[in-house]
């Protein structure tokens, strides 16, 4: 593939993510792998992780996002005006809509894809539209199916659209599922999980306790490596943010563990009692 000059902006904007908050994190969760006990292929764990974390993450992305539209774009059409300058004006010059369902697309998506230009026209499967002369039609039958219906039509659209852009498989997301067997049981767990979390008691083991660390003191450097061929990168941790997040980590995957295996022994009790006596015992 020959390089992209055209996508500069999401690769600079991805940068800023990177540096400004997602690189913590991912280094964060990285040491909780080395030295915590996260195992990134069990999906009870990462249920956990995403209950203990996920809405501190979705804070720092808000966080980023208000202060990224507050930033000076340069450029003939942007006249250095950030995004918040731009969307200020437009509500001042053209108005507001109230209960845009296109609320949140792009301009340029809207006038490609719901723009009008002539008369719409369907063509059978086999056509694609490209210049086919009506005398050139082979003589097959017409297309007994279904016409797909305007929401259908613009989906696949856009799939074909953007076929091109795309160079490799999806990335395959790790499957995080709750270990609890209903909403019930599971809040029942939060509930307690609560309550640990507000003790001071450390679990043993984890990696947590001040004789377990691998240095004399707790570790604020970790290292990531941001892609296949790219260079590690040296990510600070501070100690007064991040360490105590690890505890928090360390006392919810103690209990839950506890948890789950005291479960499964009274679900082994309850079975043998539901057999009784052994009837065939001579």
């Amino acid at each position: 593939f020959s390089r992209s000059t055209r996508n500069t902006r999401i690769e600079r904007l991805w940068v800023e993510v990177g540096t400004q908050f997602a690189r913590r994190w991912r280094a964060f969760f990285t040491r909780l792998g080395r030295l915590h006990g996260l195992d990134r292929k069990a999906p009870a764990q990462l249920w956990l992780l995403h209950q203990l974390f996920l809405p501190a993450l979705n804070e720092d992305c808000k966080e980023f996002q208000e202060e990224w539209n507050l930033h000076p774009i340069s450029g003939r059409m942007s006249n250095d005006q950030s995004p918040a300058d731009m969307r200020f004006l437009g509500q001042t010059t053209e108005g507001i809509y109230h209960h845009d369902p296109l609320d949140g697309i792009h301009p340029d998506s809207i006038n490609r894809y719901y723009g009008v230009a002539g008369a719409r026209r369907h063509r059978n499967r086999h056509q694609t539209g490209a210049g086919i002369a009506s005398d050139e039609e082979d003589d097959s039958e017409p297309d007994t199916d279904t016409e797909p219906t305007p929401e259908e039509a613009l989906e696949n659209q856009i799939k074909s659209d953007l076929a091109e852009n795309i160079r490799h498989a999806p990335v395959k997301v790790a499957r995080h599922q709750s270990p609890f067997e209903d909403a019930e049981e599971e809040q029942d767990f939060l509930e307690l999980l609560k309550e640990v979390l507000e003790t001071d008691s450390l679990p043993e083991d984890y990696g947590i306790l001040e004789d377990e660390w691998e240095e004399e003191d707790y570790p604020e450097i970790e290292t990531i490596c941001p892609g296949i061929r790219a260079k590690e990168l040296v990510i600070v941790l501070p100690r007064r943010e991040w360490f105590p997040r690890a505890v928090q980590w360390t006392q919810a995957l103690d209990f839950m563990t506890r948890y789950l295996h005291d479960r499964e022994e009274d679900a082994s009790r309850a079975s043998l009692d539901s057999e009784g006596p052994d009837s065939d015992s001579d």
